[in-house]
């Protein structure tokens, strides 16, 4: 009986190996990843969704028209946030996101880029990239953000075009699943083209801290869900916390 529960026992611990080998954050430190890693992080990866929605605002023309009013983004997401400025898809974790699977649906990124895993992605794309030296990015992680981000990104962001910053920080939000306890972005950051007339992302940072001090979203929480409704759109995803974990341990 003894022999038979220890051979259950490596048994599952070889598939827990071989689980974690398929998760490159788990499996290697970050300066090891290659491409196809920072890709599979990005794309397909507990802290990133990809997500499709009724695409109510196409044919609006309010939405389509270029708002020239609308000056270049002065506080613009971080680099992890703009990656990857066409998201991936599903079936192609490294490759552009079309305009949906219909005419009637649009597809959206949702990034945590506040991660460490998601930092570590962009500061090593960068540095395969030939734009950022080892020991840059190893000063650049140190400072680890003490709040939480969430980026959002498409190829049509239209309904973000007309929204400022008050009104995107009202629409959107993070609930706690098991709390049920809802917490509003503290600040929202737009990540413009070059000519300031179209959106290409969208971050919202949520304090780490609820307005009685306590935890935003607590240890013991399981899942947490982002939700923001703008213009037609209802972007919606969840992200399960126990999956959002690196060597160090819980992962936001």
């Amino acid at each position: 009986m003894r022999k038979a529960i220890s051979i259950g026992s490596v048994i599952m611990i070889l598939a827990a190996v071989v689980i974690a080998g398929n998760d490159p954050w788990k499996a290697k430190p970050y300066q090891q990843w290659d491409e196809k890693d920072v890709r599979k992080i990005l794309g397909d990866s507990p802290w990133s969704k990809i997500i499709q929605v009724d695409a109510t605002w196409k044919g609006m023309t309010d939405l389509s028209a270029d708002d020239s009013s609308q000056p270049p983004a002065t506080n613009a997401p971080s680099p992890v946030a703009k990656m990857g400025q066409s998201p991936p898809t599903s079936a192609n974790p490294g490759g552009a996101v079309g305009p949906g699977n219909s005419a009637s649906q649009a597809s959206f990124v949702l990034r945590w880029v506040s991660s460490r895993t998601l930092q570590r992605a962009a500061a090593r794309s960068a540095e395969l990239a030939g734009q950022l030296k080892p020991e840059d990015a190893e000063k650049q992680l140190a400072n680890a953000p003490d709040v939480y981000e969430v980026a959002v990104m498409g190829p049509d962001m239209r309904p973000f075009q007309s929204a400022d910053e008050d009104i995107l920080k009202l629409s959107a939000a993070l609930i706690d699943k098991k709390s049920k306890q809802k917490v509003s972005p503290s600040k929202v950051e737009i990540s413009r083209t070059a000519d300031g007339k179209k959106v290409q992302a969208v971050s919202f940072i949520f304090s780490k801290k609820a307005g009685n001090g306590e935890p935003a979203i607590p240890e013991d929480e399981k899942s947490v869900d982002f939700n923001c409704d703008i213009n037609g759109a209802k972007i919606r995803a969840s992200f399960d916390i126990s999956k959002m974990q690196d060597t160090q341990g819980r992962d936001l």
